[in-house]
């Protein structure tokens, strides 16, 4: 299904800090999976666009097939809910490629073996 792995751009608008964490959070956790930056110039790059700390879509350019979603934070235990939002990220990855028996980009094993992250 997947022929590439998917490239997520994670963006603050004033906390450039949050967006490298969640960017090293999510190679960490599924490098198997996707790719994260959180300075991308490259506006055709990303295929997801992640606001953290934003209550709407974020008016900063991006290319039309560019999906963006927006992750609004508490102060507190915000890389827990970070965390938890990313292994979502990956699980539904997983579902998808579970559904025509295809492994993660670049594995050649159809089935994958991957323990889950809790």
């Amino acid at each position: 299904m997947y022929k590439r792995r998917a490239r997520i751009l994670f963006w603050h608008p004033t906390d450039p800090a949050k967006a490298h964490y969640a960017a090293a959070l999510a190679e960490a956790l599924g490098a198997d999976w996707l790719e994260a930056r959180a300075d991308e110039t490259d506006h055709a790059w990303p295929d997801l666009l992640i606001a953290l700390d934003c209550h709407a879509a974020p008016d900063i350019p991006r290319a039309a097939h560019t999906q963006c979603k927006y992750w609004p934070l508490t102060q507190n235990d915000w890389e827990d809910a970070v965390r938890a939002r990313i292994l979502g990220v990956l699980g539904g990855l997983r579902l998808l490629a579970r559904m025509d028996q295809s492994p993660a980009p670049g594995q050649t094993s159809p089935v994958d073996k991957t323990p889950r992250l809790n």
